[in-house]
């Protein structure tokens, strides 16, 4: 008897997986959805933000760091 069943199982899980494989790429790659874009756009805009921050802080860093060299230099 659960010899007899095997091949309708087998038919059953090839049955679902072309069903899944036909009909899932189509849905899910579509496009961004509204949720995924906004989440990109935020961290566009926080890249942005970070860049203008971390400009000024890098030039003021290496110029203190000119003058901690030269200070090391007179010791």
């Amino acid at each position: 008897m659960f010899r007899s069943k095997i091949p309708v199982y087998i038919l059953y899980i090839l049955f679902l997986s072309f069903i899944i494989l036909i009909f899932y790429p189509s849905i899910s790659f579509a496009a961004y959805p509204k949720l995924i874009s906004t989440i990109i756009n935020a961290f566009e805009s926080i890249k942005t933000w970070i860049i203008r921050i971390a400009t000024p802080a890098a030039a003021v860093a290496v110029r203190y760091w000119s003058i901690y060299a030269k200070i090391q230099l007179w010791r």
